[in-house]
């Protein structure tokens, strides 16, 4: 409970309530206070619900909580009934106002949303006597779709406001476009002033007018030929499948004639004659039957052991009963009972039969309708999809391409089997093969240590490696020499030939790089002239400036001390008339100018009050001293008063009576 109300004050603290509250404070709260601090958490959340508590009537204020709670989707504590809570709300219970404070205040951001948008989403009831009335349906079926609306229009506001997006993001793409657009009006501008130079400025525009117009519609065009050839592939399409569906409606009426029409009308009205008239209505017998048991099993109370005992106790007899009756009628067997169950037998046997039948009939239904189901979304499906479906012949044809295809397939993967087989025996005569080697060559190892050169052959056989390798970097040698020497001499004929050509420029180079080494040392000395100049300049400006600034600034003081002592000035001017005036009519013999003086004013007044308070205070001495003898007296009057009342009463009864006594003496006939 403490850190219940620890979190509360924390809460009521901050912005926007800034109730600066503490324990103590909080605790000793009365209850219109509660209530109404309460009633201001609540216009935090909903600015409806701010009033004064005072000023409202208590129970239309608790309906007013309670329908607003509903709406925040509050729940109470579990331990608490509800009746308790609304009595605890009426008084101001302290537990159910902490309780509300702590959950309003905990999910306050979410309870705002959610008071917005019940503003909005919460729908009028319309009342039953006015609900069959077409206009005012079609209003409301209008109303709820401006709800749908305002849904989707709230989501997208939330998404928009949860995505990356942000304001400094904009305002920096917003820059940037901006920075953009000057750079375009100025490269717009320079394509102007480089196109006013031209001769023929206005024949160029409307040539390159006539050529973007030109290009426009090519690309339009170009976007109509495609949107045309889609639009032919799916009416092909579309035709391919009327064909189709008129080929298989010509193959099925070949066979059909009008008996076999009838024929067929005739079995499908009889199995659905039989579905709807026998198998449905015991279906829905049955699971009526089947439900009212289940009500029947609920509405009964709660079976202990000894009951399911009974009952079964019960259904022993019975059973036993079932069989005392089967064997009686074994015994006492009738041949032309027998008769009558043999065709009994037949009956229900056929009438399974047809149930069975009726059973798959509905399935095979059914699977037909998911089949159906599953063609029509494959259609909608392909709808979509650019190209062309192959269909009847065609898809005839298709079908031999690929029966050709899979046979080319079987021989190369036949060929294939072979050719593996092949380089299997390959592979083990290459393994034997160098086994027989290194047979050998063990043999010719074992021979040369017995002549005594061991490892001549390997020597020998290393030297015509490197022989072989030696050979091969010489003739490779030999040809990147004649390479480079061949790249060495075009080379040489290039630097001639570029050296010719590049001879009268690098003549004329020669004084113009003088030229720009004099210019460029020129505009390095005037740079540098320029760069103090501008230094001087601008140091010099930021002290005027400076100095301006701090003359403003004295100029807009001086300003403000002239203004502030013309106003003192012209306050003493009045107090100061204001004292002579009062000087002149206390100095003044004449009494008409003593009572204008504010002084005689002021001492009238302050007499006033005092004669004021002593007749007050001479009528509350009396008051206090009669205070007994009054009490009394009011008592008195009072019993009199209700004295008065019961004779009135008893008054008006006597004569009611002597009324009904008259009445009844004057409706009797006298003779």
């Amino acid at each position: 409970m403490s850190q219940q109300i620890k979190f509360i004050i924390q809460e009521l603290n901050k912005e926007p309530f800034n109730k600066k509250f503490n324990l103590i404070s909080f605790d000793s709260l009365r209850t219109d206070n509660l209530l109404q601090i309460l009633n201001d958490v609540f216009s935090e959340v909903d600015q409806k619900m701010k009033v004064d508590i005072r000023a409202e009537d208590p129970e239309q204020m608790v309906l007013k909580s309670l329908n607003f709670l509903r709406l925040l989707k509050y729940k109470p504590p579990e331990t608490m009934e509800m009746s308790d809570f609304r009595q605890g709300l009426v008084t101001g219970e302290k537990s159910v106002i902490y309780h509300i404070l702590e959950w309003i205040l905990h999910r306050m951001p979410e309870l705002k949303k959610r008071a917005y948008l019940a503003q909005f989403l919460v729908k009028v009831e319309l009342p039953p006597d006015i609900e069959g009335d077409a206009d005012i349906q079609e209003l409301y079926e209008q109303y709820e779709s401006i709800i749908e609306e305002f849904k989707e229009v709230h989501k997208q506001y939330e998404a928009l406001k949860s995505s990356s997006f942000s304001t400094q993001e904009i305002r920096k793409d917003l820059e940037h476009m901006e920075e953009e657009r000057d750079q375009l009006i100025k490269k717009i501008d320079r394509l102007k002033m480089k196109v006013e130079s031209h001769p023929n400025v206005e024949s160029m525009l409307s040539v390159a007018k006539s050529l973007r117009e030109e290009r426009d519609l090519a690309e339009n065009l170009r976007r109509q030929k495609i949107e045309q050839k889609n639009a032919l592939t799916h009416a092909e399409q579309k035709i391919q499948r009327l064909n189709q569906q008129l080929k298989e409606l010509k193959m099925s009426s070949l066979e059909a004639t009008p008996d076999t029409l009838v024929q067929k009308l005739e079995e499908s009205i009889k199995v659905n004659s039989y579905l709807v008239k026998e198998k449905l209505p015991k279906e829905i017998m049955s699971h009526k039957k089947y439900i009212a048991d289940l009500q029947k099993i609920v509405s009964q109370p709660a079976l202990s052991r000894s009951d399911l005992e009974e009952i079964n106790s019960k259904i022993q007899e019975v059973n036993n009963e079932i069989q005392d009756f089967i064997e009686n009628r074994l015994k006492n067997n009738n041949p032309i009972d027998d008769k009558l169950t043999l065709f009994r037998q037949q009956v229900s046997i056929l009438s399974h039969k047809k149930e069975r039948a009726a059973e798959e009939l509905n399935s095979a239904r059914a699977h037909l309708a998911e089949l159906q189901a599953q063609v029509s979304t494959k259609k909608s499906d392909s709808k979509g999809i650019e190209g062309e479906f192959l269909k009847g012949d065609e898809f005839k044809r298709y079908v031999n391409k690929l029966r050709g295809k899979s046979n080319i397939y079987k021989k190369k993967r036949q060929e294939l089997a072979e050719l593996k087989t092949e380089c299997g025996i390959l592979s083990r005569t290459v393994d034997i093969l160098q086994q027989k080697e290194s047979a050998l060559t063990k043999t010719l190892a074992q021979l040369e240590m017995q002549k005594g050169v061991s490892g001549f052959h390997n020597a020998q056989d290393e030297l015509e490696k490197v022989s072989s390798l030696k050979a091969e970097l010489d003739e490779k040698k030999g040809q990147t020499l004649e390479e480079m020497s061949v790249m060495v001499q075009k080379l040489n004929m290039k630097i001639a030939e570029k050296k010719a050509r590049l001879a009268p420029v690098i003549k004329e180079l020669r004084p113009l790089r003088q030229q720009c080494q004099d210019m460029s040392f020129e505009y390095e000395q005037k740079k540098q002239a320029y760069d103090s100049c501008a230094l001087g300049l601008e140091s010099n400006i930021s002290k005027i400036e400076q100095e301006v600034n701090t003359y403003k600034e004295e100029i807009a003081e001086a300003e403000h001390r002239y203004h502030t002592l013309n106003v003192e000035l012209h306050m003493l001017e009045i107090q100061n008339e204001r004292v002579s005036e009062e000087i002149k009519s206390y100095v003044s013999s004449d009494a008409a100018d003593k009572k204008k003086s504010i002084r005689e004013q002021y001492n009238k007044n302050i007499q006033e009050q005092e004669a004021k308070t002593k007749i007050y205070r001479d009528e509350q001495k009396e008051v206090k001293e009669n205070q007994a003898f009054n009490e009394k007296q009011m008592i008195m009057w009072s019993n009199l008063q209700k004295l008065l009342e019961c004779k009135k009463k008893c008054h008006e009864q006597e004569k009611n009576a002597h009324r009904s006594i008259s009445s009844g003496t004057t409706d009797r006939l006298v003779l």
